[in-house]
């Protein structure tokens, strides 16, 4: 059964006529969200925040709005919001759902370079989230995916803040991850398990 996740509380800017902001790191400035206990939630704040800035770059590359986007996907505007914020990872959707966004955006026209990475995004999500949660992370790493440029570079993008030139008309600078904490532990992390993967990610900072 399709999922569809909705958003909640979620922040964003809406499109002022053919212009809007540009890619930005999810969660709040330090990379991380509150739970109701007041406590960080690293997890959480880092879902989705690889793929949700692929999908808003192919958004803004189609020039096409959040509103847009959710009719040619037969989602919810929420619905759109919480997948470029990171709350709702791209990774959780099924496979039919994920293929039909993908033939939306290229069915309006979005820069077909930038769609082909959603897949290597949501992988570059499911590594972070797995690490952060203090989890395993091998089997993952060792996925073929992880040998394509496209995955190496957008894992440099969120650990360092070094912006795949295809993004640059879309992208803010620094990294999608903001917390410098979370980045070494995700660094350290990979040291363990992917030392090729740590080695480029500390190569570009």
């Amino acid at each position: 059964m399709d999922i569809v996740f909705e958003s909640t509380a979620v922040e964003t800017r809406e499109v002022k006529g053919n212009t809007e902001d540009q890619v930005t790191p999810s969660a709040n400035r330090k990379g991380r969200t509150n739970d109701e206990t007041g406590q960080t939630d690293d997890r959480s704040a880092c879902a989705g925040v690889v793929a949700g800035a692929v999908l808003r770059g192919a958004r803004l590359s189609a020039g096409i709005s959040e509103a847009s986007l959710a009719a040619a996907s037969g989602v919810t505007e929420d619905t759109v919001r919480s997948w470029e914020d990171g709350s709702s990872p791209l990774a959780s959707l099924p496979l039919p759902r994920f293929e039909d966004l993908e033939a939306a955006l290229r069915d309006t026209g979005a820069d077909q370079r930038i769609v082909a990475d959603l897949a290597a995004a949501a992988w570059c999500d499911l590594i972070i989230v797995a690490i952060t949660g203090h989890e395993d992370a091998t089997c993952l790493t060792a996925d073929p995916v992880t040998n394509e440029d496209a995955f190496g570079e957008l894992l440099a993008w969120s650990l360092t803040g070094r912006v795949p030139a295809r993004y640059i008309p879309y992208a803010a600078t620094g990294p999608l991850l903001a917390d410098s904490a979370l980045v070494e532990r995700v660094v350290q992390a990979l040291d363990a398990t992917d030392a090729r993967l740590a080695a480029a990610c500390r190569a570009a900072i």
